[in-house]
């Protein structure tokens, strides 16, 4: 015998009445059909309601019948769709399928009742041997309230069993691409599958326990191992935004603390801006100090003579020499005089929470390769202070390039030294040709120059650079800012153009030039002597290996040669499908599987293939990363053709 449930949807208040005063001839109509009328429930026409209520009979298993009376006012299935639409889908989502059924999805199989009265149908659903059936107002049937449940059970029983060969458990299961399977799929019990688990501590519930079958040691295995993975990334969550940031800010601000509180007994205010000799004794490789005026970046400069290729000690290291992510700002290796080099280069990381070097990106933001004219124009100045005395720089080129050969004609920026003075200049013209700007600053090979690089990320393995020249004895410091302008024809990489089209500037030398007029700039003796050729640039390749053996566990800190990007294949709402790392050159290769997107009150959608239609992007030789997304094409559903 059925225990059945009967809810009295109040929806409408006459028919909820005549329900309440027949529940007697109605629990009578039910018994001679062997069904036993365990309770009336009254309920709101509304879907999450009628969802949460079953949900919740369903977990105490002592239902197997559930009749919705008075539920459904249209002679078509909008009423019945727009009320049982997420009892449905939670059903069906509560069903976990196994190894056979993996690449499938279990979809109720619900049947019309037919015209019950006025060309007013029901319809009937049933799954793990539980039974729903949903009945019109009886006052649109022109029935009386037990007629019309009688009619409307009775019905249910021949549909359900009429299909119970074909789909025993209630269930079909479909394909990615929404075709039924074989029919012996069907039959997998679901009624174990629907049960509600029982609660358990935390011991059984994740612990693998001699008595669990190989599945459930398998699944407590993979919430584990989850688990782990979660604390593991939680903890790096909040090492790296918030526990790391504290640190370093906590070690910047005592080091700033200690630069700054210079005890002057003379009460005169014209000495050196940082105190050296405090610096000195907390280490003696603090050998400058570099600020941008009303910005975040004012921070020491750290020089270690040990550095190379292979070993930048101060890469991941404070000024404490303690490790840190955030690192210092550090003279490159190639300044081979230091602070005192002709070229000053300088290292510092992008961090997240905007400090080290990640103030650069405000001259030209992450993404941007044009430049924010206005920024540089409130900050042309930079100060770099060493115990030889403080001393600005008037920025003259900002720029972002490539550190990679393959991604066109390379120039190397970072080239402390010169053979001559003929190199320098032709240096100063390759960066200022490279400028985002057009900066009224003039320049000639007597001037000490400073260059500031960090990451950028609009290629792969991309530098943002300033260079700025050292403001001379009696010149005036200020810039007349209001004479700068964007620079028409920046010149980039050619996988710039590669990407977005264009034609790359044909680069001159500083000379050939000056020749044609190109220069405006320079403000020299001219006749310079010795060869323009940027010695740096023209060196082996910077991302290959030394011929030199690196020193016994020294670890490169420059790019391997082999590159990988990033591929990802996203579904309809942007999570991850499939993820691959595909190396340089090779081709995109295309996940298995169909990706779905979930039907609407109008349309099914059929997948369409995936899109590939992405300008700059060579899918069979891969030269950027990618977010790839599916293309689905909208099919009319046939009632509504």
């Amino acid at each position: 015998m059925y225990q059945c449930e009967l809810f009295s949807v109040q929806k409408n208040t006459a028919d909820a009445q005549a329900l309440n005063a027949s529940r007697q001839d109605i629990s009578s109509v039910l018994s001679t059909d062997g069904i036993e009328l365990k309770n009336v429930t009254e309920i709101a026409a509304d879907p999450r309601k009628i969802e949460s209520a079953v949900n919740k009979m369903l977990s105490d298993g002592d239902r197997d019948m559930f009749i919705f009376a008075n539920a459904l006012d249209a002679t078509d299935s909008s009423s019945f769709r727009k009320l049982f639409y997420r009892l449905i889908g939670s059903i069906e989502s509560s069903i976990q399928v196994d190894e056979d059924h993996k690449d499938l999805k279990p979809k109720l199989k619900v049947q019309s009742l037919g015209d019950l009265g006025n060309e007013y149908k029901g319809y009937c659903f049933s799954v793990g041997g539980k039974r729903f059936i949903v009945l019109p107002y009886a006052s649109l049937t022109g029935k009386s309230i037990s007629e019309l449940i009688r009619g409307g059970v009775r019905t249910a029983d021949d549909k359900i069993r009429s299909s119970s060969e074909r789909y025993p458990e209630g269930i079909a299961y479909l394909t990615a691409a929404g075709i039924e399977a074989d029919a012996s799929l069907n039959r997998e019990s679901v009624t174990d599958k629907m049960a509600p688990k029982q609660k358990q501590g935390f011991f059984k519930s994740f612990i693998p326990l001699k008595t669990d079958s190989k599945k459930q040691k398998t699944r407590k295995i993979i919430v584990l191992v989850a688990m782990v993975a979660f604390v593991v990334a939680l903890v790096y969550v909040l090492e790296f935004y918030i526990f790391g940031p504290m640190r370093n800010n906590a070690v910047t601000s005592e080091i700033q603390t200690i630069a700054y509180s210079k005890d002057d007994e003379s009460g005169e205010d014209d000495g050196p801006t940082q105190d050296w000799d405090a610096l000195k004794e907390i280490n003696d490789e603090i050998v400058g100090w570099i600020t941008i005026p009303d910005t975040v970046i004012d921070y020491p400069v750290l020089y270690h003579e040990g550095d190379d290729r292979y070993n930048q000690y101060y890469i991941k290291r404070t000024y404490k020499k303690e490790s840190s992510e955030y690192g210092s700002i550090f003279i490159d290796y190639r300044s081979t005089d230091g602070a005192a080099s002709r070229n000053v280069i300088m290292h510092g990381h992008d961090m997240n929470d905007g400090s080290m070097f990640a103030g650069m990106l405000k001259y030209s933001p992450k993404g941007d390769l044009k430049g924010d004219l206005e920024y540089y124009q409130d900050h042309p100045i930079i100060e770099f202070n060493t115990p030889d005395g403080d001393a600005k720089y008037k920025i003259i080129s900002v720029f972002k390039t490539s550190t990679r050969y393959e991604h066109g004609e390379f120039f190397n920026y970072m080239q402390g030294e010169f053979n001559s003075d003929a190199e320098f200049m032709n240096f100063v013209y390759n960066c200022r040709v490279r400028s985002f700007f057009d900066i009224p600053v003039t320049c000639n090979e007597d001037d000490p120059i400073i260059t500031l690089s960090t990451c950028c990320y609009e290629f792969y393995q991309w530098r943002m650079v300033i260079v700025a020249r050292k403001v001379r004895p009696g010149e005036d410091e200020s810039v007349d800012v209001g004479l700068a302008d964007y620079n028409s024809s920046p010149l980039f990489p050619d996988v710039y153009y590669s990407r977005y089209g264009g034609t790359r500037p044909k680069p001159e030398t500083f000379k050939s030039a000056s020749e044609k007029g190109q220069v405006d700039w320079y403000d020299g003796k001219g006749n310079l002597e010795g060869s323009e050729d940027l010695t740096a640039t023209l060196a082996a390749n910077p991302t290959e290996p030394p011929t030199e053996k690196p020193k016994k566990g020294a670890k490169a800190t420059e790019p391997p040669a082999i590159v990988y990007f990033p591929v990802t294949y996203r579904n309809y709402d942007g999570s991850q499908y499939a993820a691959y790392n595909v190396r340089e050159g090779d081709s995109v290769p295309t996940p298995d599987g169909t990706p779905t997107m979930p039907s609407d009150e109008y349309y099914d959608y059929v997948f369409d293939g995936w899109d590939k239609d992405v300008d700059g992007v060579d899918f069979d030789h891969l030269n950027i990363g990618i977010d790839i997304y599916p293309k689905f094409t909208p099919v009319l559903k046939p009632e509504y053709q």
